[in-house]
């Protein structure tokens, strides 16, 4: 593959060019590619009504499968939804009344209110100040009661980036259900299903997946389902949609099924135009540019004796750090009238810079974080 060039990647982003934006962890920017998807539905649905209906059909499949050879999925283990949320929730369902769930205590809420509000046993693991928890810890604290390991893959907080291969093998060994919130992650490394040994996994496609508010996914393994009743059904939950029956209960046993009703074509097709611009790029090159990112902000910052919060260990890097700095709102608020976006978590500020950025935001960040830290005070 060739090499990429960032420059021209970096135009497709216009966004970036506007701002000094480093906040993919809040919400990522929209390539000209996915934008133009999502007008190209919302033109034809203004020309034309319904008249696209069965091409709309044709692209969001397109789409799916688009989204299964990302993930190594197979299509029908694919169901696109609003929000990661709801397909956090219809884990909780799906899995109701079978044993205990192992997360950390430092986890997005939507990957654990699910559980405590259908009342399951909710273990909270705890973590060191970098987020980190280690394999063997994990591993000693499953209990006979244990049945599901729910994790981010990116923990929102601190940047810890978990070894999924890593936690699929333990899941295995231990008999346990590997559960994946993977929003924090998604876009900016590789994600392979199989590999990793996921049962569940979802992403909202907001953040460093770059397709927008109003789309998530979810993947479900094919024989999880198998074995369990769909925990919400809709029309298109029928494995024959089309015949419209209201009597009687003749239900796909696929992840699709999921979906329940109409398609949610303009956040799909937004997708779907994100992922053509990921599939140009390549996994190891996104990759290797979001942790060089990384590594040269920390680099930076220790250059100015700022300190950092997150992890030090090159091995569980993600996109995010955590800068450690007083009355954090306040900064980040400072820093916005230099036209650089971060946000304030905690007791720090997060900075999130993903492929379409470059050294030189960095170095406006530094700079810039000196003299608002002078300025606030």
């Amino acid at each position: 593959m060739n090499p990429v060039d960032w420059a021209a990647l970096r135009a497709r982003f216009p966004a970036v060019s506007r701002h000094t934006y480093l906040n993919t962890a809040s919400g990522g920017v929209l390539s000209g590619t996915a934008m133009e998807e999502a007008k190209r539905y919302y033109d034809e649905a203004h020309t034309e009504g319904d008249v696209y209906w069965d091409a709309w059909l044709a692209r969001a499949d397109r789409v799916r499968a688009q989204t299964a050879r990302f993930l190594n999925a197979e299509v029908d283990e694919i169901a696109f939804l609003p929000n990661a949320s709801l397909g956090l929730n219809l884990a909780a369902l799906l899995f109701a009344g079978e044993g205990e769930v192992l997360t950390t205590e430092d986890e997005f809420p939507s990957a654990t209110l699910p559980w405590l509000q259908r009342g399951y046993a909710v273990r909270f693991l705890p973590t060191d100040a970098t987020g980190a928890v280690t394999e063997q810890a994990i591993a000693g604290a499953v209990t006979p009661q244990t049945r599901h390991l729910v994790t981010s893959f990116v923990q929102y907080r601190t940047g810890w980036r978990h070894d999924l291969a890593a936690l699929g093998r333990l899941c295995r060994a231990h008999g346990l259900t590997f559960i994946v919130d993977a929003t924090q992650g998604i876009g900016a490394f590789p994600i392979d299903v199989r590999h990793q040994q996921i049962d569940v996994l979802v992403f909202s496609g907001y953040k460093w997946a770059t397709a927008g508010y109003g789309i998530a996914v979810l993947y479900i393994r094919k024989d999880v389902l198998q074995d369990r009743a769909l925990p919400m059904v809709g029309w298109r939950s029928a494995g024959t949609p089309y015949a419209l029956r209201n009597d009687r209960l003749d239900l796909a046993t696929h992840t699709t099924a999921l979906e329940l009703g109409h398609p949610l074509f303009p956040g799909i097709f937004t997708l779907g135009g994100a992922l053509q611009v990921f599939e140009a790029m390549g996994h190891t090159a996104i990759q290797g540019r979001v942790l060089g990112l990384t590594a040269y902000l920390h680099q930076r910052l220790d250059a100015h004796g700022i300190p950092i919060l997150s992890t030090r260990d090159p091995a569980h890097h993600s996109g995010i750090t955590m800068v450690g700095v007083e009355k954090p709102g306040e900064i980040v608020e400072a820093l916005k009238t230099h036209g650089i976006i971060v946000a304030a978590r905690g007791r720090g500020i997060r900075v999130s810079p993903h492929c379409y950025n470059n050294p030189d935001d960095i170095d406006r960040f530094v700079d810039a974080l000196g003299s608002a830290t002078r300025a606030v005070p």
